[in-house]
């Protein structure tokens, strides 16, 4: 019986699914319109394929099945995707635990609570005598009033159970609820009261515009000046953007995400018509943050203010956004002339420079023009970076130009791109007065103090759950598939961070050689897969922090990735020598590359019976060769004990 991502494909055609978010026109066997991922408007290079239910564009290399473009699309995750699509196909999902039944009986509580609260709030800031030093701070901030209503600008008043009251008395909520949802709290002795109080408020809404939780402007002296809610079922600051939900299609079409410090700033500008603009919630950007912007566009501007704060703030931004796993691998060479692979960030970075004391907001309403000539100018993060760690020192003397090449020596490292490499040393050369070899020997040094650092083995899976022989509980019909390779894979790249390195350069490697390829294949790890759930587990893992333990992770996933997940980290037992679980890795990658270039050869040939065009059909042709040169040069994989099975099974 096919799964139940199987039977949701078998039942919604992707060519109709696409159609109603992308226009598009037969050529021959397959589909093409402007890819709605990326600025496409010259030339389609978005294609669908009915024949395998998939898509793939040729210009940002977005490709999946129809799971994977609401996903990007929408910007959701697999879990709200497979349920969103298995309801428009009228697939039953798999029953839920009694937990899982629980926490979204709590969540769908939680969010009824807020919605009512965002309605109580924004009906004392309107119509209340109550609202009116709340309405006077609005005027002054001159936020009108279809903006007010779009953001839901509200008023807490000044008093210790208006809200709690209401919603009790009124609406038929019980206080825990109210204090679960982070509105209420709790005293041993007085009961329960309003959490937020005399504050202009501020519902923060996820990223699909469901209300999560709120933000509370103090009116008057009262500390803290904001106030978030504390972290509840439905609300984690670290992972929500203020103003995504009505900034995403702007991002989306822009292809540029603008972040900003404060509400305010996010409501004038879309109120001014900028609206690709969001903000975090009072932090620092997160790996989370990043992870929903990318989703959206490949270029991000910081606009934080320009005090020592703000520069602190962009900092740390900056490494959030920097430290992100997903880049391609290239082939960079190194200051020791030395060819090496370093991971290419699919954004683009650049920090926006404000005036001196001016917050985005007050830029925009003073002169809409000067935020745009601001955006036009937002410098590289390098040069950033290259500004803001020296300005403490003193580059006149030698302490102080050694150390500034100690700060930056190790960003320099980082820099994929050679060029963009050495304007960077050029630009530390001049701003320090010494020759740019002083600059380079640093590097070597630090290349070759990295050289020597081996990643950590991080998350050794649990031991393997043995099954006692003669089981009668055991039923025939009970028996598991078979893992497949895809299962094998992720078995060792989730559990082995040296074998994850080891698959992520060989693809990379693989693929260099293949120029005409590049624009079909990524080379990266994501494109082996052709299960959407072993997909999505390999994006969920990927955006775990760093160091996660995997076998803590995976009860952390909601089916049917759990399950997924448990079956994968029960494969293998933990082996001693590092070389055979690399060896085994690369092998059960080198199967699933074999497979994915065959399926690009079937596709190519059916392009070709549509081609017209002279250009086209010799661009296919050579595709096509290419593809047949990349199927030959992988070898046959070695024979591995933990799987020999699979070589009979996928032999030529």
């Amino acid at each position: 019986m096919p799964g139940v991502t199987d039977q949701i494909k078998e039942k919604i055609d992707i060519v109709d699914f696409i159609s109603a978010y992308v226009p598009l026109r037969k050529t021959g066997r397959s589909y093409v319109g402007f890819c709605p991922f990326h600025p496409n408007t010259r030339t389609p290079a978005f294609h669908v394929f009915p024949d395998t239910q998939s898509f793939h564009c040729f210009g940002c290399k977005a490709s999946g099945t129809i799971f994977d473009f609401l996903m990007r699309r929408e910007g959701i995750e697999f879990r709200e995707a497979l349920e969103r699509l298995a309801q428009r196909a009228g697939v039953q999902l798999h029953p839920r635990t009694e937990a899982e039944e629980q926490l979204d009986r709590l969540r769908t509580r939680l969010l009824d609570v807020n919605a009512a609260a965002a309605a109580f709030f924004r009906h004392m800031l309107v119509k209340s005598q109550r609202g009116e030093e709340a309405r006077a701070y609005v005027a002054k901030r001159r936020i009108d009033d279809a903006t007010g209503e779009a953001f839901l600008i509200g008023y807490a008043p000044d008093g210790w159970s208006l809200l709690l009251s209401y919603l009790t008395e009124r609406r038929g909520f019980a206080p825990e609820e109210i204090e679960a949802a982070g509105l209420a709290i709790h005293h041993e002795t007085r009961g329960y009261y309003d959490r937020f109080r005399h504050r202009l408020m501020f519902p923060i809404r996820s990223a699909s515009g469901e209300i999560v939780a709120f933000g509370g402007r103090a009116l008057g002296d009262v500390q803290p000046k904001y106030m978030n809610s504390p972290q509840t079922p439905l609300f984690d600051k670290g992972k929500v953007l203020y103003g995504l939900d009505l900034a995403r299609d702007a991002i989306r079409q822009s292809d540029a995400a603008v972040i900003v410090e404060g509400y305010v700033d996010v409501i004038i500008a879309h109120q001014y018509g900028f609206r690709n603009v969001v903000a975090p919630l009072g932090t620092a950007l997160t790996a989370d943050h990043v992870a929903l912007v990318k989703k959206l566009s490949h270029r991000v501007y910081l606009a934080l203010d320009a005090d020592t704060a703000g520069a602190r703030a962009t900092l740390k931004g900056l490494q959030a956004l920097q430290s992100q796993p997903e880049g391609e691998l290239t082939a960079v060479i190194s200051p020791q002339g030395v060819i090496a692979l370093q991971r290419r960030q699919d954004v683009e970075i650049r920090i926006l420079a404000l005036p001196e004391g001016k917050d985005p907001d007050e830029v925009i309403q003073e002169n809409p023009e000067q935020w745009r000539a601001a955006l036009a100018a937002a410098r590289p993060a390098m040069d950033f970076y290259i500004e803001t760690l020296t300005s403490d020192l003193d580059l006149s003397s030698g302490r102080g130009r050694a150390e500034a090449v100690e700060r930056i020596a190790p960003l320099l490292t980082q820099i994929a791109n050679p060029v963009e490499q050495a304007h960077s040393i050029q630009q530390l050369a001049r701003l320090i007065d010494i020759e740019e070899a002083h600059i380079l020997a640093a590097l070597r040094n630090k290349a070759r103090q990295e050289g020597r650092r081996r990643p950590p083995d991080q998350g050794r899976a649990t031991k393997v759950l043995e099954q006692q022989p003669g089981d009668a509980n055991q039923q025939p019909d009970e028996t598991p598939p078979p893992p497949t390779q895809e299962e094998y894979l992720l078995s060792w790249i989730i559990r082995y961070p040296t074998a994850r390195a080891a698959v992520e350069e060989k693809l990379h490697c693989d693929l260099a050689t293949y120029p005409a390829l590049q624009s079909l294949m990524s080379g990266t790890i994501d494109e082996l897969f052709t299960s959407d759930e072993c997909r999505a587990l390999w994006r969920a893992w990927i955006a775990a922090p760093t160091g996660s333990d995997p076998q803590a992770w995976a009860t952390t996933l909601y089916a049917p990735l759990d399950a997924v997940a448990q079956r994968v980290l029960e494969l293998h037992a933990p082996q001693p020598q590092a070389y055979r679980i690399v060896n085994d890795a690369l092998e059960c990658a080198t199967i699933l590359q074999r497979d994915a270039a065959k399926r690009w050869l079937v596709q190519i040939a059916r392009m070709q019976t549509a081609a017209t065009g002279e250009a086209e059909q010799e661009i296919l042709l050579d595709q096509l060769v290419q593809v047949k040169q990349f199927i030959n040069m992988l070898s046959i994989p070695r024979r591995s004990s933990a799987y020999a099975d699979l070589h009979v099974l996928h032999m030529p």
